[in-house]
């Protein structure tokens, strides 16, 4: 097989699934599930993951729930929303790591209004956060350089700022990047052509490789020296 995007029926499903959020349903539904929502995912993970590997020989790529797909069954135990299922679902590429969000990620989610891919911090912590500043600090030019790759508009720069600035000597341009509390990049996307098409995996290769330095940057600010 070949990823060739997703289908009507895969939004639909997802649509559907908003509508009747009970198991019931959605164990009359569960082979659309796997046809046109988790046989594609499954083989968009196969082929991105030799790009990703060239990015990080680390990176987990196997194409399984909660190794790099998302479950699909909510967890409701610490929530008023007792939804058993979510209606929208992602691909997370990442080093192993027992503490989620302490590293870097690649990532898509998609919902049927939209979809987006990205990388970052899930939930940085505050000391990884002061370590990228203190990266950003001593690899200036290197900093400087992978920011001002970027056109604008190409990237969207996401993640709470400090409400009280940060002092620091660092160009203005800087200043967006370095007052993060946590941090991402992504872009987002109404589904059209690409989405329901090869295309799709292309647009979030080409994604991957833009941010592919900046990943490095953020996996060395944190003490991970073995990048290949």
């Amino acid at each position: 097989m070949a990823f060739t995007g997703f289908t009507d029926r895969s939004v639909n499903f997802l649509k559907d699934l908003a509508a009747n959020n009970n198991k019931e349903w959605f164990e009359k539904h569960r082979d659309v599930y796997e046809q046109h929502i988790m046989e594609p995912l499954r083989q968009l993970v196969i082929e991105l993951g030799p790009n990703l590997k060239n990015i990080d020989q680390e990176i987990e790529t196997a194409p399984a729930v909660n190794k790099t797909i998302s479950k699909i069954y909510r967890d409701t135990r610490f929530s008023k929303d007792k939804s058993p299922f979510r209606t929208g679902l992602w691909l997370s590429f990442r080093r192993p790591n027992k503490i989620w969000g302490n590293v870097p990620e690649f990532y898509f989610y998609f919902t049927p209004e939209e979809y987006q891919y990205g990388m970052g911090f899930y939930s940085a912590t505050p000391v990884n956060m002061e370590k990228f500043r203190e990266h950003i600090t001593m690899e200036t030019e290197r900093f400087g350089k992978i920011i001002g790759s970027y056109k604008p508009g190409e990237h969207i720069i996401g993640g709470e700022e400090y409400k009280k600035k940060i002092i620091n000597e660092l160009p203005d341009e800087f200043q967006s990047w370095y007052q993060k509390r946590n941090l991402f990049v992504n872009s987002t996307k109404k589904p059209g052509y690409s989405f329901y098409s090869s295309l799709l995996r292309d647009e979030i290769t080409g994604f991957f490789n833009l941010n592919s330095e900046l990943y490095r940057f953020l996996i060395e600010s944190i003490g991970i020296k073995d990048i290949k």
